[in-house]
């Protein structure tokens, strides 16, 4: 039987992945469930890569030869080309939907001089951001696409922000902080299973429970 192997291109690819082989049973080598350890937290790993499922979960560079023994049943390169979208924030979405429904009410349509001018700061920002001429032209061909109904934007995923170790254990391994409680009070624990990393909403919040062996970095709230 032929192995399987997934091509992953980021993080959100990665551990839908993973989530898949963990609901399939799949293990990592040490019998770690495949959750449990994330390839890319290791700085050798770069996107795009391969995660086989072979009678372990393993991972090969996409340039290793051997990776055409395997059966590849997903390639998320192939996504990351086909996606033209902008990805926007959920405020400038808001915004996009306010200033559609004020200008159908004030104007009658969506898009004109006067319609144009109202666009909400946060539109008006991204349209009129520091970029090329022709870039400006294609984001207000965006806007009126929209308005007709296209799909044309992705609203970013949220990012949360993790404590982790500076360096690695003997092992390979980096910690994580998980904030828990112990008589009552919050304090700092540590865990080498970064779904268990205490997830916080911004930067300052994070670097407050670090110390200077430790590291902040963002992560996809997926």
């Amino acid at each position: 039987m032929t192995s399987k192997a997934y091509i992953v291109a980021n993080e959100q690819q990665e551990m839908a992945v993973l989530r898949e082989l963990d609901k399939n049973g799949n293990e990592w080598n040490d019998k770690r469930n495949a959750t449990d350890f994330i390839p890319s937290e290791k700085s050798y790993v770069k996107f795009p890569y391969a995660i086989m499922s072979d009678r372990f979960i393993g991972w090969l560079s996409i340039d290793d030869a051997i990776v055409e023994n395997y059966e590849i049943v997903y390639d998320g390169r192939k996504e990351e080309q086909m996606s033209d979208k902008y990805v926007v924030s959920q405020e400038f979405m808001d915004g996009l939907e306010e200033w559609k429904d004020y200008c159908f009410e004030e104007y009658g349509v969506a898009i004109n001089s006067g319609s144009i001018e109202d666009l909400p700061i946060v539109v008006n920002a991204w349209w009129g951001d520091e970029v090329p001429d022709e870039e400006n032209n294609n984001r207000l061909i965006a806007i009126i696409r929209w308005v007709n109904g296209e799909d044309v934007f992705e609203v970013e995923k949220p990012k949360k922000w993790v404590v982790r170790s500076i360096g690695l254990t003997d092992d390979d391994e980096r910690y994580y902080v998980s904030i828990g409680k112990f008589m009552g009070l919050k304090r700092a624990l540590n865990t080498y299973i970064i779904n268990q990393a205490t997830r916080f909403d911004t930067k300052e919040e994070a670097q407050s429970w670090a110390n200077s062996h430790q590291e902040v970095f963002d992560v996809v709230d997926v």
